[in-house]
């Protein structure tokens, strides 16, 4: 088996980070592109740690740094539980290559224990980025014994694998009761996106602090936190007594269930992926109604049925405005009186509402559709680039999807924001104006970059949607580019933050048209 899953995680390593083209491949375009994506990541990754870094070094600067690795394992684990459940399904099951795989002289525990592996991996990225700089600022602010660093190790490789667990057991118990309805990818989607809004309800409802625990905040955030996430008592009272029975008792609390996990998924692998791939048809079928409709009108509805059909395709590229839906209802009904009465205290309500707009667009900035619209049409996309219609026909179709996904969603939570917080009739414009803007300029630069970096041959949608796909990582790196640099403008220059968003706002207009008018003259290829 030792030999079999090494192999097997090996291709799997190389098929996400394109290393096998990257050898053998004489194309300098593909070359080109890898070095992109490793760029992009790596670049990703570092902005991350720095934002990481400050955090922990501000709370460390404000008296709780005792508070900073149980606090970072918790947003860690939060993290992984998120990131793993919005593909779960198109990690572990539902692959492209089952078939192929399965022909393979391997047994299933082998195929599950490689592609979990891959997936921890993944997950352990985040684990360094989370909890490796806030335990360098903890040591250098506390100087802790010895034994403490050995904690600290131990937790970062053992942290990411209860959250990852969890969301795969979720991923997989939805598809297995998505799959006695007719229409189990819509109900699969729904049952996903309500995941995800629990998560982020129940993560919020327990971080809610009164005012006497805003006095002692180090006590108070440990204690959040550790109601939050069970097991991080565990690694508290092991970290502050230096005790290894909490710490041995963590480490089997994640050990144990992932190796129950693998055993069980192993024993009924195939039977998943058979529910997965299996199709119902209709008993009663009867000829209806011919109906036609215009060439945009029928690429919008196959748009739309394509994005409800891919569960991890419409979670990864809607998971942005879902999660400002989510907050905004927050702000409404969940919000703690104490955070309005420290704002207006401390007086930080105004810059809020000035700044509202622009943190609004970060969301907006994360939801493209039309990144991986075109990679997602896989050994299909013959028949886009045989409609007799024009090309911006179908980049226009595309476009509208990817608007209708954010827009409705988007004014319904700048109706809820301008409840929780009262806004002047300008603030208010600008909150419906400014992410407007962004909506129409991350649109179109997706669908720009994935004309220009297609991913077609994929196995699973994961990897059109997410892995290594250049589209998707430029396009969400630009929006977030374009929106988190204005907010950091106008914190530094609070005088000024009327002229940055409208100066910014105006640029991104500019250069929506620009690419708009751009790809219009470009043309689809088989």
């Amino acid at each position: 088996m030792k030999g079999k899953y090494k192999y097997l995680l090996r291709m799997q390593l190389y098929n996400l980070c394109g290393i096998n083209r990257l050898i053998h491949s004489r194309d300098k375009q593909e070359k080109q592109r890898s070095g992109i994506v490793a760029a992009l990541g790596l670049f990703t990754i570092a902005i991350l740690v720095i934002y990481t870094t400050k955090f922990s070094r501000g709370m460390a600067e404000a008296g709780i740094s005792e508070a900073l690795p149980t606090l970072m394992i918790v947003v860690c684990s939060l993290a992984t539980l998120t990131l793993t459940f919005v593909k779960s399904t198109g990690v572990l099951i539902g692959l492209k290559d089952y078939d192929m795989v399965m022909s393979l002289p391997v047994n299933t525990i082998s195929i599950v224990t490689s592609r979990i592996t891959l997936l921890y991996l993944i997950n352990l990225i985040i684990s360094f980025i989370a909890i490796l700089p806030s335990s360098i600022i903890y040591i250098v602010y506390e100087h802790p014994p010895i034994c403490s660093y050995l904690f600290l190790v131990g937790a970062l490789f053992l942290t990411p694998v209860i959250p990852m667990i969890i969301s795969l057991s979720l991923g997989i118990l939805i598809v297995a009761i998505s799959s006695r309805s007719r229409h189990k990818n819509i109900f699969s989607l729904v049952l996903s996106t309500f995941a995800v809004l629990v998560i982020v309800f129940a993560s919020a409802k327990t971080q809610s602090l009164d005012i006497a625990q805003i006095i002692d905040l180090g006590a108070a955030l440990a204690e959040k936190v550790n109601r939050f996430y069970p097991p991080a008592i565990l690694f508290t009272n092991a970290f502050m007594h230096n005790d290894w029975v909490p710490f041995v008792i963590f480490a089997a609390v994640s050990l144990l269930p992932s190796i129950a996990f693998i055993t069980i998924v192993s024993r009924y692998y195939k039977a998943l992926n058979t529910v997965v791939f299996s199709h119902y048809t209709k008993k009663d079928y009867r000829m209806g109604t011919l109906k036609s409709s215009s060439p945009f009108m029928a690429l919008y509805k196959k748009e739309l049925r394509r994005l409800s059909s891919c569960t991890i395709y419409a979670l990864n590229s809607c998971i942005g405005i879902v999660l400002l839906f989510a907050l905004a209802v927050i702000a409404v009904f969940l919000m703690p009186s104490v955070l309005r009465w420290q704002a207006e205290s401390m007086r930080i309500m105004n810059i809020i509402q000035n700044i509202m707009p622009i943190a609004l667009a970060i969301f907006v900035s994360m939801t493209s559709t039309t990144s991986a619209s075109l990679s997602i049409e896989g050994k299909t996309r013959w028949i886009m680039c045989s409609v007799p219609t024009q090309a911006r026909t179908v980049y226009h179709a595309k476009i509208a999807v990817n608007l209708t996904v954010i827009l409705p969603i988007l004014y319904v939570s700048v109706i809820f924001i301008r409840i929780a917080i009262p806004c002047s009739l300008m603030q208010t414009l600008l909150l419906f104006l400014i992410p407007t803007v962004y909506a129409l300029f991350i649109s179109v630069l997706g669908i720009y970059l994935n004309i220009k970096f297609p991913k077609y041959d994929w196995t699973s949608e994961y990897y059109a949607v997410k892995g290594g796909a250049i589209s998707v990582l430029a396009t969400i790196g630009g929006g977030m580019a374009s929106s988190l640099t204005p907010l950091y403008l106008c914190i530094i220059f609070p005088d000024y933050q009327m002229l940055i968003m409208l100066g910014i706002t105006f640029l991104i207009l500019t250069a929506t048209l620009a690419i708009y008018f751009k790809f219009c003259r470009m043309q689809l290829y088989v």
